[in-house]
């Protein structure tokens, strides 16, 4: 007798059920096994980097501030004052560009070396401490020459060049004008006459450009009356061309002499007034430059190192080389113009 469709039917539902829900089972038992292999592979390997992990270097980082002096020549004490070196010495790399170099002696703030033999103007310094590194700062090998004359020595009354040797020192030479030591100063009190000396010290040559340059500065006081005070830099062999920074009052001026001197004007560079200067009152004066024909000037009141001036100039056709010296030109009679602490670096 032959099967009903309706029961025919039924058995096939059934029978498709059956095996969905097989399947279904199927599924979620390899799903709960997955689950239960990865969370065991995971702690596994959760124990794996806990017993692998390197430990962790919690040392601060060094940082080197300062060179003292500021720049060496090789053979040279070095002191690298910083931060947070080693005050072990074996925990401290100091490298000159690639180059280690052994400590003298450690502490957490410095560090002293034997500056090394280096074929090189310059090396980048830096200080590995305890596995860290620091930042590099660059230290100069070509060692600055510092030239100074603070006149702190006995009185001697105004002479003139007819006077050899110059008892006002060594290496200066008066080239026009009387001038004297008064107090541990540089002075004079003439009035009517335009004079000035230069300082002609062996290896005093202010070169600047190729890796040369020079810093020139000095304190000058001028009373009133019309009279001027200056600083001379770069002045030739002739003793007639160099540059000229003077002032009168709140007047400042810049000037450039020609082949005849004083009065023979090859440029003026500045002529202004500025505040804060004034007369009988003392400032600083710091020329600098590093490049022929750029020239920085900076006046400021020592008092309280208050800036009066800061400029830049330039001239296109410069003197270079020379020497410094200081100028004045006594208008009133009696004048009274002082210069002190004459103070040349040169690399």
């Amino acid at each position: 007798m032959a099967a009903k469709p309706g029961l025919v039917n039924v058995v096939l539902w059934y029978y498709l059920l059956i095996i969905f829900l097989k399947q279904k089972y199927m599924a979620i038992k390899n799903y709960i096994i997955i689950v239960l292999l990865a969370t065991a592979t995971a702690g596994m390997g959760s124990c794996d980097r806990e017993d692998n992990e390197l430990p962790v270097n919690n040392a601060p980082i060094p940082r080197i501030l300062a060179f003292v002096p500021e720049n060496a020549a090789p053979g040279d004490l070095l002191t690298i004052k910083g931060l947070n070196f080693s005050p072990d010495p074996e925990k401290n790399i100091i490298r000159f560009n690639q180059t280690v170099v052994p400590a003298e002696s450690v502490n957490d703030t410095a560090i002293l070396i034997i500056v090394p033999e280096l074929n090189v103007k310059s090396a980048g310094v830096t200080v590995r401490s305890n596995g860290k590194i620091s930042n590099k700062k660059n230290l100069s090998l070509v060692k600055i020459k510092k030239f100074q004359d603070d006149f702190d020595r006995a009185d001697v009354a105004l002479v003139d060049p007819s006077v050899v040797p110059n008892p006002i020192g060594d290496d200066w030479e008066i080239v026009t004008g009387k001038l004297a030591l008064e107090d541990n100063r540089l002075a004079t009190h003439v009035g009517g006459l335009e004079s000035y000396m230069l300082y002609r010290a062996p290896e005093v040559d202010m070169k600047t450009g190729n890796g040369n340059f020079f810093k020139l500065s000095a304190q000058i006081t001028v009373s009133g009356g019309g009279s001027f005070g200056g600083l001379i830099f770069n002045a030739q062999e002739d003793n007639k061309r160099f540059y000229l920074l003077r002032t009168s009052g709140t007047l400042v001026q810049l000037l450039k002499t020609g082949a005849n001197g004083l009065g023979d004007w090859a440029a003026v560079m500045l002529s202004g007034n500025f505040e804060g200067l004034a007369d009988d009152k003392k400032y600083t004066v710091e020329v600098s430059s590093s490049t022929a024909g750029k020239i920085t000037i900076k006046i400021t009141d020592p008092g309280t190192n208050g800036i009066i001036m800061d400029r830049n100039f330039t001239d296109d056709n410069p003197y270079t080389g020379g020497v410094p010296g200081f100028y004045y030109f006594g208008l009133a009679n009696p004048t009274n113009i002082y210069f002190d602490n004459l103070s040349l670096e040169l690399q």
